[in-house]
């Protein structure tokens, strides 16, 4: 069982929208949620994500920032430039968590423009570096300037459909590595991972994703 609290500075200086899952027995493997622009905690991948890491008796940081009425304007091009709080909020939330307890492993599990904020962990100055990366529906193109970066993660994982936006088969190579299952591609799938009007099919490939994710993600 788990105790659901939510994590903040004393000082209220900068507090982030979050929901903490803190295992009732000991832990030492945590895990941070990282959602998309429009795709919350809630919905299904992240939602699943967390409970497969419960399971597994991780505790659980859900991370909720929300930027979709704050972006950034101007001459802004990029999703990391239009999205300037997105390194500063999660890596802020990242030590809070930390401090919970000592915990041996990381594993951070990011969505679309979550995943952009894994490579700031990867280099932040945090007291435990993320051990397991998860890329959901990943924004290749963003990653590119932060591919040797994101190459010191011990263990990634990938998951793209081929009729997201976002899908570069270029890209894709240049992100594969000698690990065997280092890119998980779903052919067919859009960029929440779904086949629009097929509820059946959509929920195959999210069957298929949390499999990958119970095998794949693990402390030990």
């Amino acid at each position: 069982m788990y105790q659901i609290t939510k994590l903040s500075k004393n000082d209220f200086s900068l507090n982030v929208p979050n929901t903490f899952f803190r295992q009732e027995a000991e832990a030492d493997h945590l895990t941070m949620i990282l959602p998309g622009l429009n795709y919350s905690c809630d919905m299904p991948l992240l939602y699943y994500a967390a409970q497969i890491m419960l399971e597994d008796g991780a505790d659980v940081l859900q991370v909720k920032y929300d930027y979709t009425q704050t972006r950034s304007v101007g001459s802004a091009s990029t999703l990391t430039e239009r999205f300037g709080r997105l390194a500063e909020d999660v890596i802020h939330i990242a030590r809070i968590a930390l401090e919970q307890r000592t915990y041996k492993h990381l594993t951070v599990i990011g969505k679309s423009l979550g995943t952009l904020a894994i490579p700031y962990l990867i280099h932040a100055d945090l007291s435990l570096h993320p051990q397991t990366c998860v890329y959901l529906t990943p924004i290749l193109h963003e990653l590119v300037p932060a591919h040797d970066l994101i190459q010191t993660c011990s263990c990634n994982l990938f998951v793209i459909g081929t009729n997201d936006r976002y899908y570069d088969p270029e890209l894709i190579q240049r992100f594969r590595t000698s690990q065997p299952d280092n890119f998980l591609i779903i052919e067919g799938v859009n960029h929440s991972l779904e086949f629009p009007e097929d509820a059946l099919r959509s929920l195959e490939v999210l069957s298929t994703v949390v499999k990958m994710l119970k095998t794949i993600i693990h402390p030990r």
